[in-house]
């Protein structure tokens, strides 16, 4: 049972549960009363993927400041995403979406990732919730070569925190 439509802002987040690079499970209701932000990635270890994830990386302590928690979030296994987050030394939760159902709820499925077929992926998005778990912000890139606007994120990070 697959939803294909993008959370709208103001929409409640899908929930999910996910593991982590340790199989420790990870459910979005446990973030409620932080502003969330969600970064889905398409592959582990991939250039774009890598330059995005160590910028979130080096950009946590500005993120903290926000009372932001980062998850990231790819359909890797967990022990691809346990190399990818050791490689890089990720400061936040890398989780795996192996079964492909979040990618799927949050209608955010790139189809035929790299030119193989049937191996579907996410979409290089981004999701900020705010503390009640809505969407406050959304970015979803048909293109998984395109970068997100780091300066927008931090800026709706601000303007959220602001309005506490």
């Amino acid at each position: 049972m697959s939803n294909t439509s993008v959370p709208n802002i103001g929409d409640e987040a899908p929930e999910f549960e996910l593991p982590d690079v340790d199989m420790k499970m990870h459910r979005l209701n446990e973030y409620k009363g932080k502003i969330t932000v969600l970064a889905f990635f398409p592959a582990a270890e991939s250039p774009v993927c890598t330059v995005e994830m160590c910028t979130i990386r080096d950009s946590l302590k500005e993120l903290k400041q926000y009372d932001a928690q980062i998850l990231g979030i790819s359909i890797d296994g967990p022990f691809a995403n346990k190399k990818f987050s050791e490689n890089h030394r990720l400061n936040f939760p890398v989780l795996s979406d192996y079964k492909r159902d979040v990618i799927n709820r949050y209608g955010i499925v790139m189809k035929n990732l790299g030119q193989l077929q049937e191996y579907n992926a996410a979409k290089r998005s981004i999701f900020i919730l705010d503390k009640s778990g809505h969407v406050a912000y959304r970015w979803v890139s048909d293109n998984p070569l395109t970068e997100p606007n780091y300066q927008e994120i931090e800026d709706v990070l601000s303007k959220l925190k602001a309005s506490i």
